[in-house]
């Protein structure tokens, strides 16, 4: 246990060297020795090397796939550099919190765990949302780990009660190599989706038993005008990135139960019940999910401007694998009924637990800043326990006055 740690922390990009630049700032600052930055560039053709040499720092290794590939293949060609250690990839417009490596490795001295999954914080770049909150920042507000069961929680996100706070290789997980070796085909293949993040999930759950969840937040998502998630779900005018994303000519096709769709679903959990099945030579269906339960899911969760289009998408899935389209119906109506109580948990538990700041206000302008920021906030907020519980019994207050009507 007292053995030295490494880590290899991956940054796959493609053409994005203005946010590639303040996501590397943020790993650059880590106070940690073991230490290696794995830049994994898809053949870019803006100054994203020159942005990487700029740093001058001999613990960044930048590798270039030398042809443009899909977002999937460049993470596991990426994946495939790492040789031992623990791993962890973020977004090359994500970042880390300052000390999240030495927070991560005390958890794993402590624990013995092989995988370890962190609350993270958000922040929207300028520019990466066309919703009134753009250039926002979220914090988590918790302290301490728990261990917990991959069966569980695998079936609670396949219910809708989760999310991805399972052990995943992307912005907040870290994986230790040993693990991604095991979740890979006997051909040494790891990724089998189009949707590397989702997968990734499914895959290394079906290999471990528990995992370690830290709800202290040591990285940060970001949102940005690049973002291919801000892109599929038109979060910002930007249509490039989905373009990108959905059009590779060499991509991983969808299931062929989900028909062989080029496009993409705007459905977080469709997408995930897609990675469920890609995953299925892994964990042979264990759960034994059943389809009709997942488009009934999908379409009580997602928005009345969506919704046509869903159930359309769904009406066809349904008649290719022999469902009655009238099942679907009925498990909709059943999850319906639970998803007004779900929102609103989860808007109380975001307002006892979460801190959102307008980046604007203190001058934020990209992930470096607010990882900064980030930190700052957990701190203060989570040193005076008086002051919490004052601004939690506000927050109730003002969720109460919501759901009443209390002028």
């Amino acid at each position: 246990m007292g053995s030295a740690i490494n880590f290899t922390v991956i940054i796959p990009t493609r053409e994005r060297a203005d946010t590639l630049l303040h996501c590397l700032r943020t790993v650059v600052m880590q106070d940690y020795a073991d230490l290696t930055i794995l830049v994994s560039d898809n053949f870019s053709q803006d100054n994203t090397k020159q942005v990487v040499d700029s740093f001058h720092d001999p613990r960044i290794k930048h590798i270039n796939t030398g042809k443009r590939i899909s977002m999937s293949h460049n993470y596991e060609f990426a994946i495939n550099h790492v040789k031992e250690g623990w791993v962890t990839l973020i977004g090359d417009d994500d970042g880390l919190l300052p000390g999240a490596l030495t927070t991560i490795a005390e958890v794993i001295r402590k624990t013995g765990c092989q995988a370890v999954v962190s609350d993270r914080c958000c922040y929207t770049w300028p520019g990466g949302s066309v919703a009134d909150d753009k250039d926002t920042l979220t914090v988590p507000l918790n302290k301490g780990f728990e261990w917990r069961s991959t069966r569980t929680w695998m079936s609670k996100l396949m219910r809708g009660d989760s999310d991805h706070h399972l052990p995943y290789l992307y912005t907040g997980g870290f994986v230790d190599s040993r693990i991604i070796n095991k979740a890979r085909s006997s051909e040494g293949i790891f990724y089998f989706s189009k949707n590397p993040d989702s997968y990734s999930v499914f895959a290394l759950a079906s290999v471990l038993d528990k995992y370690v969840m830290l709800k202290e937040p040591v990285a940060i998502g970001g949102w940005s005008y690049h973002s291919v998630g801000s892109s599929l779900f038109g979060a910002t005018n930007n249509q490039e990135p989905a373009k990108k994303f959905l059009y590779e000519e060499r991509n991983i096709p969808l299931h062929d139960r989900l028909m062989q769709y080029k496009d993409w679903f705007k459905s977080n959990q469709i997408n995930i019940y897609e990675s469920y099945l890609q995953s299925a030579h892994i964990h042979h269906d264990f759960l034994k999910i059943k389809m009709e339960d997942q488009l009934g899911l999908a379409l009580s969760m997602i928005s009345s401007k969506e919704y046509g289009s869903l159930r359309k998408i769904c009406v066809e899935i349904a008649a290719q694998n022999g469902i009655d389209m009238s099942v679907v119906d009925g498990k909709e109506k059943e999850y319906r009924r639970w998803e007004f109580f779900k929102s609103w948990k989860r808007r109380i538990y975001r307002s006892f637990n979460y801190r959102v700041l307008s980046g604007k206000e203190f001058g934020i302008q990209d992930i470096y800043g607010a990882s900064i920021l980030a930190k700052a906030v957990y701190l203060q907020e989570t040193r005076y326990a008086g002051w919490r519980l004052k601004k939690c019994l506000q927050a109730v207050i003002k969720l109460l006055g919501r759901l009443f009507r209390w002028k």
